[in-house]
């Protein structure tokens, strides 16, 4: 776009010197706007300032590969697998093999029942082995071809004797228990009865009255002790005339602490028993009681012992309860015979 001026000289004007157009050049760059008028601080009163004109509008960016020049492009498109088409241009019989053709299959027949599940197989238990624990090593020896000093003399070494205390105690707690328990049944059980005619310094009295006691005494024991082996009964005096009757039977008895303590208490209302008590008895596993009572209006000792094979209860005049006791054993130890003792 050509501009044409004049200058003013003088009087005189001349026209300008034209100017060749010149086509604008790109620039990224965009117009600075003029500036605007400084307002006033904060303070000072803006009332009288004009409002800031609006910005102008940016200036249209344009596209510098407009103006580049254009080629040609056709407008028939070119296919370009054209030449190299593998099928050739004249016609071509094809022929394949025919298609096999699979015979139809008749459907299953409807299941009638549901087979039952297969069993779930059980793994096999896995055996765990306890590890084993290493032997001990076997201490090193001399190295080849050693020889000891001279003047060397082996000592041998006595090996220290372990006593196997622990087998030595489980032999005593299994056998040396029961045995100790046990031996007072062994010793006692089973038992024999017999009453003979002289114990010691007492005669057994054989008139009708003292057998009528003795068999009185036998009924009383037959229906106290239904799980009796046998009774025994008799009526003893001394030569002073001092009567012992004693009677009881034989047969097992677990506990004899308990059943001395039935019987005295069994023959308590016949003598009236009052002060009775444990007294010693002479072995063990053996229990005895002692009191005094009344028999036919005489003064009486009345003493029980029960083991483990033999109870049997004994009635004494004109003794003490120490002595009544020393002669009921005299009298159970005649009268009762174990099996153990041959």
């Amino acid at each position: 776009m050509a501009e044409q001026g004049r200058e003013r000289q003088g009087d005189a004007t001349e026209p300008a010197t034209p100017v060749d157009p010149v086509e604008p050049k790109w620039s990224g760059a965009a117009p600075v706007p003029p500036p605007t008028p400084k307002r006033k601080r904060w303070l000072e009163d803006e009332s009288g300032f004009p409002p800031a004109p609006p910005p102008p509008p940016p200036a249209e960016r344009r596209d510098p590969t407009l103006s580049l020049p254009t080629s040609y492009e056709p407008d028939t498109p070119v296919d370009p697998w054209g030449d190299v088409d593998p099928l050739p241009s004249y016609p071509v019989e094809l022929s394949y093999p025919p298609t096999r053709v699979e015979p139809a299959v008749p459907p299953p027949p409807p299941v009638s029942h549901v087979p039952p599940p297969l069993p779930v197989p059980v793994p096999a238990p896995v055996e765990v082995r306890k590890p084993r624990k290493a032997k001990r090593p076997e201490p090193a020896g001399p190295p080849p071809g050693w020889r000891p000093p001279p003047g060397y003399v082996a000592v041998p070494v006595r090996r220290r004797r372990r006593w196997p205390w622990f087998a030595l105690l489980s032999l005593l707690c299994c056998c040396g228990c029961p045995a100790w328990f046990g031996q007072p049944i062994f010793a006692q059980y089973p038992a024999n009865s017999v009453t003979p005619s002289i114990v010691g310094g007492l005669t057994l009295r054989d008139d009708q009255q003292s057998r009528n006691t003795a068999k009185r005494l036998k009924d009383e024991l037959n229906k106290a002790y239904w799980a009796r082996e046998s009774t025994f009964a008799g009526v003893y005096v001394d030569s002073d005339n001092k009567r012992a009757t004693v009677y009881g039977t034989t047969g097992f008895h677990f506990s004899p602490d308990g059943d001395v303590v039935d019987e005295i208490t069994r023959v308590t209302g016949n003598y009236k028993l009052r002060d009775v008590r444990t007294v010693d008895a002479t072995e063990r596993g053996e229990s005895r009681r002692c009191g005094v009572g009344v028999d036919n209006g005489a003064d009486v000792v009345v003493c029980s012992w029960a083991d483990h094979g033999s109870l049997g209860t004994g009635v004494f005049t004109r003794l003490g309860i120490d002595d009544s006791n020393a002669r009921l054993s005299q009298l159970r130890d005649t009268i009762v015979t174990r099996k153990s003792d041959g």
